[in-house]
């Protein structure tokens, strides 16, 4: 998704909003490349109890090699 919205799409950034508590999405996302932007604290209450949203955004530029674009040129 994050390829083709940067080669076909042409952004140049992508955010997201994960739930601090959840810590295996957390790591495939800064595994993919994403980085912390930022906290929403107590963002979202869930069944009474207050959580944080960590906001994570990746760039283009640090994104990297395309394989739509490849497959475009061919």
């Amino acid at each position: 998704m994050l390829d083709y919205g940067f080669s076909v799409l042409n952004l140049n950034s992508v955010e997201l909003g994960v739930y601090a508590f959840n810590l295996r999405a957390i790591r495939c996302y800064e595994k993919v490349g994403f980085k912390r932007a930022g906290v929403r604290r107590e963002a979202r209450i869930i069944a009474g109890v207050p959580h944080d949203t960590i906001v994570m955004d990746i760039l283009a530029s640090e994104f990297g090699e395309s394989v739509v674009s490849k497959a475009i040129a061919q």
